[in-house]
């Protein structure tokens, strides 16, 4: 019986359209919108899937074996924090045991990560075990999926196919919001090496149906030390555009300047990340829901803890574009959170 619950549950067309859930006035539809739940600053999100496509030998893989390491020893990852603890799965189809050992020894400095875990066998693909992958991922508290990579994950019959990259992209998302996770899905760039979203191999779809795409590039096409990160898609925020630059020494990778002769800089400012954290803090520290804050009080308290004016509003319009905060009253500002707990009190009183 445990099994069946476990189960992603689909409903047939005729109990959606019987349970009223298929037509919804706008109002409703804003009401029962949940609040987006970032994972990693602006780049990974619960139920949702980042694509992360990377020239052949840039470093995807030590990437993701770097960046959930370091999350999971709740540590900053390119100078931001998790927004919770992390607990990773590393669904890698490409490496054998000893790979991955090699890889840990260089890039965790140690195998006791208890928060981590790896599945790397190669007689199976991704749908085969989404079940039994789904129910370890709930039971676990897992919050963050690596695969890596996505051709290797399914067995394609034809990578050009629109309708079959749709159908693999669509199980994916099936699966992320059933355990309520967030995936980072690695994957090969096309021989013609492309931009934008058109850099990946084969069928459009899979970067139409990610939620974020990020371009993983070589700076110089022989050197695949250098590398730089490119914001090519995201469907929660319009900002920042080209990422970091990184060099890759003694197996990891450290963020850089711009090398001599490159004229765009990378414009990630990591304290929104922070700033957004103290909004929502302020917000929650006894605020009346019904009334919100006055948008002057949060840019005091903000100033007292060592912004500058303009970050109060800078912050506030970030969290507003993840559904995090709203405006009760106009010039005034709430948290989501207070409003779901009041809403809770209201149901329980009736």
């Amino acid at each position: 019986m445990a099994d069946e619950e476990n189960k992603p549950q689909f409903k047939t067309t005729h109990e959606v359209l019987e349970e009223d859930e298929l037509l919804r006035t706008l109002s409703r539809v804003a009401r029962e919108a949940k609040p987006l739940q970032p994972l990693w600053g602006n780049f990974l999100y619960k139920k949702a899937i980042t694509s992360v496509i990377g020239d052949p030998g840039a470093g995807k893989t030590t990437m993701a074996y770097e960046l959930t390491g370091t999350l999971c020893k709740g540590e900053p990852y390119l100078d931001i924090l998790a927004d919770e603890q992390i607990k990773v799965l590393i669904m890698d189809f490409e490496s054998a045991d000893s790979l991955v050992a090699s890889r840990a020894t260089f890039i965790f400095d140690t195998f006791d990560l208890p928060n981590l875990w790896i599945y790397n066998s190669p007689n199976y693909y991704f749908p085969q075990v989404m079940e039994l992958t789904g129910k370890f991922c709930i039971k676990n508290s897992i919050n963050l999926i690596i695969v890596d990579n996505q051709t290797m994950a399914f067995a394609t019959r034809d990578e050009n196919d629109n309708a079959e990259a749709a159908k693999q992209m669509r199980m994916l998302r099936q699966f992320v919001n059933w355990t309520n996770c967030s995936m980072i899905l690695f994957h090969h760039t096309s021989k013609a090496n492309l931009v934008g979203t058109r850099k990946g191999t084969g069928a459009f779809a899979r970067a139409r149906l990610a939620d974020i795409c990020i371009n993983m590039n070589l700076l110089y096409e022989n050197d695949t030390d250098i590398v730089y990160l490119e914001m090519v898609k995201n469907r929660f925020s319009t900002e920042d555009k080209m990422l970091w630059y990184l060099k890759k020494v003694d197996g990891k990778f450290i963020r850089i300047d711009p090398p001599l002769g490159i004229t765009i800089k990378s414009e990630v400012n990591t304290m929104i990340y922070k700033a957004q954290v103290d909004i929502l803090a302020i917000l929650k520290n006894g605020v009346t829901p019904a009334n919100g804050m006055k948008f002057q009080e949060i840019q005091k308290k903000m100033v007292e803890r060592g912004y500058s004016e303009t970050w109060a509003d800078h912050g506030l319009r970030r969290l507003l574009q993840q559904n995090r905060v709203y405006r009760p009253l106009y010039g005034y500002w709430a948290s989501v959170d207070n409003l779901v707990v009041e809403q809770l009190e209201q149901d329980n009183e009736r």
